[in-house]
């Protein structure tokens, strides 16, 4: 309800969030919290390292891979707001974190909550982009690229995504490569911030000891243009992988296995992909979490020690699942963990109980901390997904549901392996 507020309680803790939209279209939440000492705002952006093809008037726009991770640092760019220094000032931290389909600008602070969000509103919808501080900046990415390209993890997570997605722009680094970010030009960023940087691709979240009407008030002066998304131009990838595995070798204390699991399900509701996500959840809970019999017995047979870990990362575009650890030995490793995957086993109502119990856990201990809470309702804000929806989805989770999710997403035909090795 654009210029006033709706409040929701979530219907366990009581928990409330202030909705509005503003009169531009910005979408906020704001989470009144007089308990917490630090409040946190957070500023996202449906727009990460995968949107590199989009509409600009009419045209069809190319850009290199590192686009939004470049905008991103160039927004902090403004001699005349002098970013950090602002922030440090008033003793607040500030900073961005571009992911594969998110932009997000958030800063903490304990005092001065006003000028603070004034300032980080203003961060993201005046952009201080020229040749010269362009070409400054570039040295600077190109060391931070060249950073995670000296990391094996990285360096692993993306051959196996290369594998998963071989004609996707998920396969690309987030941060681009010492090449591509070389043909990222002022004109192409522009072209970026007005295609993404609006109002209808944005959400804002405000946790902490904070007035609603005062956010609200700031948040209907930001400059940020008026209007929708740009119209989408990265496919979805559902399909098949490209190819099944991928080695190489590098200066690491221990050779590194990643299998990954790439989703063949489509979700393109808020529900559907919330769902696959928690059904996914309970499938590597059973086989991977600390209390399972079955990473016991891989740990107990010398398969794996306490370096293995699973995840799962699903966007509207994309998903996949990943199970990895470090060995001395990686084919035995990677050989345990592939007759682990594809091996019936059987799921039991405990196991559904004691994701509820842990996500509970995390919801409450999210409600403590302002930062959780701005990120958590920012990104549900951008997913159409409404206010404290896990909690149900959670609630509703079934055996026979999470046997089908087991039996969709845990296939050799889904598979892909990487492996670092010294």
């Amino acid at each position: 309800m654009s210029g006033q507020f709706e409040v929701v309680r979530d219907p366990i803790l009581g928990e409330e969030v202030w909705l509005a939209t503003t009169t531009a279209g910005l979408r906020i939440r704001v989470l009144p919290r007089e308990h917490i000492r630090e409040a946190a705002a957070a500023i996202a952006f449906n727009y990460g390292s995968v949107d590199l093809e989009f509409e600009d008037g009419g045209q069809a726009v190319q850009t290199p891979a590192g686009t939004a991770h470049y905008l991103e640092h160039k927004l902090f760019e403004d001699e005349e707001l002098a970013v950090f220094q602002r922030f440090a000032q008033r003793g607040a931290r500030v900073n961005a974190q571009t992911g594969f389909s998110r932009t997000t600008y958030y800063f903490l602070a304990t005092s001065a909550i006003r000028e603070n969000l004034q300032d980080l509103l203003r961060l993201v919808s005046k952009p201080h982009i020229t040749q010269e501080n362009v070409d400054k900046e570039r040295g600077i990415i190109a060391q931070e690229v060249q950073m995670y390209e000296d990391s094996a993890d990285y360096c692993t997570a993306f051959d196996l995504l290369g594998c998963m997605y071989p004609a996707h722009p998920v396969r690309y680094t987030v941060g681009g490569t010492t090449d591509s970010i070389n043909d990222i030009t002022p004109e192409l960023l522009m072209a970026s911030w007005r295609a993404f940087y609006r109002t209808g691709n944005a959400a804002l979240a405000v946790a902490g000891n904070v007035d609603p009407n005062e956010v609200l008030e700031l948040a209907e002066s930001c400059g940020l243009p008026a209007g929708p998304a740009p119209q989408a131009r990265t496919p979805a990838d559902f399909g098949p992988i490209g190819k099944s595995r991928r080695e190489r070798t590098m200066a690491v204390s221990r050779p590194k296995v990643l299998i990954g699991l790439k989703d063949r399900a489509d979700a393109t509701e808020w529900r559907a992909r919330a769902e696959r996500r928690a059904r996914t959840s309970v499938v590597l809970d059973r086989m991977f979490a600390s209390s399972s019999e079955v990473r016991e017995a891989l740990h107990r047979s010398g398969a794996v020690d306490d370096s293995l870990g699973a995840g799962y990362h699903g966007e509207e575009g994309f998903a996949f699942a990943n199970i990895g650890c470090e060995h001395e030995d990686p084919a035995a490793a990677e050989s345990a963990l592939l007759d682990v995957l594809l091996k019936p086993v059987a799921f039991e109502e405990e196991q559904l109980e004691r994701l509820r119990r842990r996500h509970m856990g995390a919801f409450v201990r999210g409600c403590e901390s302002a930062h959780s809470l701005a990120f958590g309702h920012a990104y549900e804000t951008l997913d159409e997904a409404p206010p404290f929806h896990s909690l149900g989805v959670i609630k509703d989770l079934t055996l026979d549901a999470v046997e089908a999710r087991r039996k969709e997403l845990l296939l050799e035909e889904n598979l892909a392996v990487a492996v670092t090795r010294c």
